[in-house]
């Protein structure tokens, strides 16, 4: 893994426990540069591939091709006042603290492209991502109760509604994944992939896994507990400045992590002919981003009754009888 490489290198210069210490700060930095610089850059990425839906340029006058324009944004996130009244301070200041934590934990423990490019290896690593995934939703009832405004509330029982609906859904499509790779270890999944993916096994598990992805990180047309044309954006109402910038960069890093996701469960991970593992990683997960954009700008946000009764009674039932074929095809 990535700390031992940097850990080998620095116990070149420095004695055994400085050398874990310097270590831990390297890994730190480069953690938190991928956290906050990727989101950043696929947030560009959106904003040109938007436009290119909708007949637009997109961002075009600061930097070459508008790639600092989200920098500039961030920047003057940082600079604005925070504006909070009549908020209860505890949970309000809780949330986006802790969602930007758990983004930068998911960051720690993931592969990068490669069996040993994950920062921190731990075992079950697709049930603890699983757990970060899913805990996050549940925060948003937090904040919407510490911001004190009802369209922030209604946010968040909308959230806590959209988790405990497709949580289920997604945790089943894991399972079912993990039955064929006889791990819940990403490595390997990804190498139980070596001969034929996972998605060509388990199309329609596929398709459910996306979906309930979206769903849970509140991804458009999904973005129920925030609808901004009913809620006034729901449980971020309240929010400015550098905490609603945490929420960002929050959102962006579980878009991408999702991404990986379907990449390493279903599409093979790294694993691709003649090119460099790393290589199609990237090729990989560049596309499943641009597919799953593209929803939040061509379809309609549903009704929360649709949705709802869409989880409970189409999403769910279909992972249930994928992880039912999964346990007959390995019994038989």
């Amino acid at each position: 893994m990535i700390f031992n490489v940097i850990y080998g290198e620095v116990a070149r210069f420095v004695t055994a426990g400085p050398a874990w210490v310097v270590t831990m700060l390297i890994t730190f930095v480069l953690v938190f540069a991928i956290t906050a610089l990727v989101p950043i850059f696929l947030g560009w990425v959106e904003r040109k591939y938007s436009a290119r839906i909708q007949s637009r340029y997109g961002p075009v006058y600061v930097g070459p091709f508008g790639l600092l324009q989200n920098f500039a944004d961030i920047m003057k996130l940082i600079g604005k006042r925070a504006i909070s009244t009549n908020v209860d301070r505890l949970p309000y200041e809780f949330v986006p603290i802790v969602l930007a934590t758990l983004s930068f934990a998911m960051v720690l423990i993931i592969p990068f492209g490669g069996a040993n490019l994950e920062f921190i290896s731990v075992p079950y690593s697709l049930l603890f991502l699983y757990v970060f995934l899913a805990v996050s939703p549940l925060l948003v009832l937090m904040a919407g109760w510490g911001e004190n405004n009802k369209y922030a509330m209604l946010g968040g029982f909308r959230g806590v509604g959209q988790i405990a609906t497709y949580e289920l859904a997604l945790i089943v499509t894991m399972i079912s994944v993990a039955f064929l790779a006889g791990s819940y270890n990403i490595v390997d999944i990804v190498n139980g992939q070596s001969g034929l993916w996972y998605g060509a096994y388990l199309p329609v598990t596929l398709i459910v896994f996306a979906l309930t992805g979206l769903a849970i990180i509140e991804r458009a047309p999904f973005d129920i507990p925030e609808a901004s044309q009913e809620l006034q954006a729901g449980w971020k109402v309240e929010y400015s400045g550098i905490r609603y910038g945490l929420f960002l960069i929050a959102d962006y890093v579980r878009l991408m992590i999702v991404s990986i996701l379907v990449v390493y469960l279903f599409l093979g991970g790294w694993l691709g002919p003649v090119l460099p593992g790393f290589v199609w990683f990237i090729i990989k997960t560049a596309a499943v981003l641009l597919i799953i954009m593209a929803p939040r700008w061509t379809l309609p946000r549903p009704r929360i009754d649709q949705f709802i009764k869409f989880g409970w009674n189409w999403l769910l039932p279909l992972s249930i009888v994928n992880l039912v074929m999964v346990g007959g095809l390995l019994l038989i």
